[in-house]
């Protein structure tokens, strides 16, 4: 059996390595077109601020281990652009010899990921104008920062917010710049206010509810012009507007595309056509609380992916059933989680939600680094479940949204999580955790108790 992976980072490998593991006879071989494999995309802030000391910590594998390690030929500068799945084969480019050859596959497994979105905006193609997506962007963004005094992100999700930590690490005068009103917009402003003065309080300039209507400089960018007329000076600009599935591939070998946007798949990610199965960011998923089809472009939804598809290529019969779409992510001091619905997209589902929120403890209030945290819930009024959750503090936000995260898999009611049997010793909780607390007070809430 031969078997062809499209593309090598998050999923890819995961596919390729699961499918040896489930065929040790089959022919594999990942065709990557950048020259890094197998790594952290979500560790790149910490290795542009320095808090990872070197890349090779962020890349798990090269090309070479991984080859060894796996008995697969690794092909790097390799982009396969074309598929034709009646004869089976790919059609690839060697872009560092600049040939190009075919591939004949038995089973084929895309996993191309997702690319940044670069809006055309006036002067967006001036020096020092870059997004962050791989190894190369960051090493790229490491590099042009140097001496430089101040940077501006646009967007203020996720990444963006994790890069203007990176920065400020790296003394640099930082400005971010959002469309929306508000920091994080897919969290509640319950959450985001206290991590929007956080930020305020690290001297990030938040410039918030305003876009960007062009890019001024000579050479390079020297100043950010918003919507409202703004002049923000900069020496370098990071975009962070978000991603979108790479299916271009795909899409020319007729693949049908699914209304998010990525690749369709079932549960055993097999796309459309026979034997081609797809992964990661460039693929569909479930949402299990909705049961409609989702784009979630995580690592460890890729990883998850990568592996189900590596391994029903390989001879297996194994399933991805779905996602909460659950994140976290560390801004300064502070962590903001968040897993399954918030309160309009249970209303849309057709739930009757009732949002609870308490505040929480980290830990014991006698014991040192006592901190305090809010959590937000969402629960149907019909069945007590628990639907969804919104989390902000300094420690141990992590732990409460990996269990809430599991009791909505396990379908549990507000009633359920006052009985689970939580670790309990002052350094790492209270004798009421702040879950069973929650649980606790919507609880009432649902009984209409006073």
């Amino acid at each position: 059996m031969k078997i062809a992976v499209v593309g090598g980072v998050a999923a890819g490998t995961s596919a390729a390595a699961k499918a040896r593991r489930t065929n040790e006879e089959a022919e594999i071989v990942l065709f990557e077109k950048g020259k890094d494999i197998s790594y952290a995309g979500c560790g790149l802030p910490y290795y542009i601020s320095g808090v990872t000391k070197s890349r090779k910590k962020v890349v798990i594998n090269t090309p070479d281990e991984f080859a060894e390690k796996y008995n697969v030929d690794v092909k790097i500068e390799h982009e396969v652009i074309d598929i034709d799945k009646e004869k089976k084969t790919l059609k690839y480019k060697n872009l560092k010899e600049d040939t190009e050859g075919t591939y004949q596959y038995d089973k084929l497994i895309i996993t191309t990921g997702a690319k940044p979105v670069v809006p055309p905006i006036p002067g967006i193609d001036l020096e020092n104008i870059y997004p962050l997506r791989s190894v190369k962007d960051a090493d790229r963004i490491k590099e042009k920062v140097k001496g430089l005094e101040k940077v501006t992100i646009i967007g203020a999700g996720l990444i963006g917010l994790e890069m203007a930590e990176a920065f400020s690490e790296l003394d640099k005068e930082v400005t971010v710049v959002e469309l929306e009103d508000k920091i994080l917009p897919p969290f509640s402003e319950e959450i985001t206010k206290y991590v929007d003065q956080h930020l305020r309080e690290q001297d990030v300039n938040l410039v918030l509810g305003d876009g960007v209507s062009s890019f001024k400089g000579e050479d390079a960018v020297d100043k950010v012009i918003t919507s409202s007329g703004k002049e923000i000076d900069t020496d370098f600009v990071l975009l962070s507007l978000g991603i979108k599935p790479e299916i271009t591939l795909a899409k020319k070998g007729g693949i049908e595309i699914g209304d998010t946007g990525a690749i369709a798949v079932n549960e055993r990610m097999e796309t459309s056509e026979e034997d081609i199965y797809a992964a990661g960011d460039c693929a569909e998923t479930i949402n299990l609380l909705t049961d409609e089809k989702a784009w979630v472009p995580m690592g460890s939804t890729a990883n998850k992916q990568g592996r189900v598809a590596g391994e029903n290529a390989g001879g297996g019969n194994n399933h991805h059933l779905g996602v909460f779409q659950t994140a976290i992510t560390k801004i300064f001091d502070y962590t903001v989680a968040k897993t399954g619905l918030d309160e309009k997209e249970a209303e849309e589902s057709g739930y009757e939600p009732l949002v609870v929120s308490i505040t929480g403890s980290n830990h014991a209030s006698y014991f040192p680094n006592f901190k305090k945290m809010k959590i937000r819930g969402i629960f149907d009024k019909k069945t007590h479940r628990i639907l969804g959750v919104q989390i902000e503090g300094e420690d141990k936000v992590d732990k409460r949204v990996d269990v809430l995260s599991t009791a909505i898999y396990s379908e549990l009611r507000a009633e359920d999580l006052f009985q689970i049997d939580l670790a309990y010793a002052p350094p790492y909780s209270t004798p009421k955790d702040p879950v069973a607390v929650l649980g606790m007070v919507a609880e009432k809430k649902l009984k209409n108790k006073k």
